[in-house]
């Protein structure tokens, strides 16, 4: 993989994550990628860089494509704030103040507690 990286599909890059083996006999190993199927012209390259890399000349080695899962974060939704909030809740509190009464909702004074 180092020496020909993995061609474009669709003008992004295919990522091959990592390959395991799971069959012995004949040598198959399962890839995890980014994309649905591999270009056959790289499928070969690596079949032969495979062959002989592991010296396994004149045996088959077969390849099979699995596409891995997008980004394991996407589907995690963000928890709505309770009242708590930052820059976010900050200006949906703005936004909700200025439709409701046309003025903006006045600054809260900030507690400083004073060490002992």
């Amino acid at each position: 993989l180092d020496a020909q990286g993995p061609p474009l599909h669709n003008g992004r890059p295919i990522r091959i994550k990592y390959i395991m083996q799971t069959k012995g006999r004949p040598p198959t190993f399962l890839l995890f990628c980014n994309v649905e199927e591999l270009p056959t012209s790289y499928l070969r390259y690596l079949t032969r860089n495979f062959q002989e890399t592991f010296h396994m000349y004149g045996m088959e080695v077969r390849m099979a494509i699995k596409k891995s899962a997008d980004n394991p974060y996407e589907k995690k939704k963000k928890p709505k704030s309770i009242g708590i909030g930052g820059w976010e809740g900050r200006q949906k509190r703005m936004i909700k103040s200025l439709k409701k009464t046309g003025v903006p909702p006045p600054k809260k004074k900030r507690k400083i507690h004073k060490r002992r």
